[in-house]
């Protein structure tokens, strides 16, 4: 297994009211985060005041539980180079896992970007994953109304379903069937008051605890079904009844937007600077459209398989593993887009790719 040494960081994203800022109130008090650092919007929100051991300055402050906690007043670049700054002077303790938190309709495409294109952050640190926080009794009307709901679920390696104290188990069950739905092989949580073991962390999508590269993850990584439900993506569509799976009481949920996800796969090598063409082209033309992409794939150029993972337009840099899943030499990529321009992607992607 290949290690990757540099700082983790996981975003941590939501509409307003979706109960994040409670879920960091609770993480960020446990023991287990003594080694985290977290990026928040201000912290009378969080209401730390209380749990203060030292308050470095007007922007940084050290917790009883040893997590530190630094508002984001400037630029991100900034934030983590005064943080590592600060922690290499040994003015506060050394992190070894950041978590951002977004404001409500932020798009945490544009973060994964700067942490993966700024020389000076990707060198330090690594895109860790997403955790989305749905709001259990708002979500109805906001994943009708907003597609920023919708793009937050589909880029979100983990959601968290808040507050089921306060709708039935048949209505949390239909919000787990259109996350399925809307971003296959998803990891989802009920959480109530933000409580919720931030172990969860070192388990997101394949890059676990900086363990990047495991075939047995990558496998489920790629699941285009959602094992828990029987919910297919729209390669095989599943027909719902009006009252929704198990005679939910309520209308299923509608979706602001049509999302798709299909899959591709391809039995021969695949040549890396076609893959490459493709990938540049599907970025420039659709990126707005592209809300996750994920694959492993079998280059011509490379006898490992290499992983190619996306989100919103944004596409990481190219990791190895060092062997196949269960042995299959084959490639295998998921996109999740706009369906209005479902065809026109995999038609671009499969021309080049082949050669076409």
């Amino acid at each position: 297994m290949i290690t990757d040494g540099r700082i983790p960081i996981n975003i941590i994203t939501g509409f307003l009211g979706s109960g994040k800022t409670t879920l960091l109130n609770y993480w960020v008090r446990q023991q287990s985060m003594k080694d985290c650092a977290v990026l928040i919007n201000e912290f009378g929100s969080v209401g730390l005041d209380h749990e203060l051991v030292e308050k470095i300055d007007n922007q940084v402050v050290l917790l009883e539980s040893g997590c530190i906690c630094c508002t984001l007043q400037s630029s991100l670049v900034n934030a983590l180079t005064d943080l590592l700054s600060r922690a290499v002077r040994k003015e506060i303790p050394m992190f070894n896992r950041i978590l951002i938190e977004t404001t409500g309709m932020a798009d945490p495409g544009s973060l994964v970007s700067l942490i993966n294109y700024n020389p000076f952050i990707e060198q330090r640190f690594r895109y860790d994953g997403t955790v989305t926080v749905v709001d259990g009794v708002n979500i109805r009307k906001q994943i009708k109304e907003q597609f920023e709901a919708v793009k937050q679920i589909a880029q979100a390696d983990t959601v968290l379903i808040s507050k089921t104290d306060l709708v039935d188990n048949d209505e949390v069950e239909e919000i787990e069937r259109v996350v399925e739905m809307l971003n296959p092989s998803v990891k989802v949580h009920r959480v109530l008051n933000g409580e919720l073991d931030p172990a969860i962390l070192k388990d997101i999508g394949p890059f676990n605890s900086g363990e990047v590269r495991d075939p047995k993850k990558i496998s489920a990584w790629l699941a285009t079904e959602s094992a828990k439900m029987g919910v297919a993506s729209s390669i095989q569509p599943v027909k719902v009844s009006k009252s929704g799976i198990g005679a939910v009481k309520k209308p299923s949920i509608s979706v602001h937007s049509n999302v798709a996800t299909f899959s591709m796969e391809f039995d021969i090598p695949l040549n890396a600077d076609n893959l490459m063409d493709a990938l540049e082209a599907i970025q420039m033309q659709y990126g707005d459209s592209l809300l996750r992409m994920k694959g492993i794939l079998n280059l011509d150029s490379d006898p490992r398989p290499v992983v190619v993972h996306g989100v919103y337009g944004q596409i990481y840099p190219l990791t190895c593993l060092q062997s196949w899943p269960e042995d299959k030499k084959q490639s295998k990529i998921v996109f999740i887009v706009r369906a209005m321009v479902k065809e026109q992607i995999e038609y671009l992607f499969k021309s080049i790719v082949l050669g076409e």
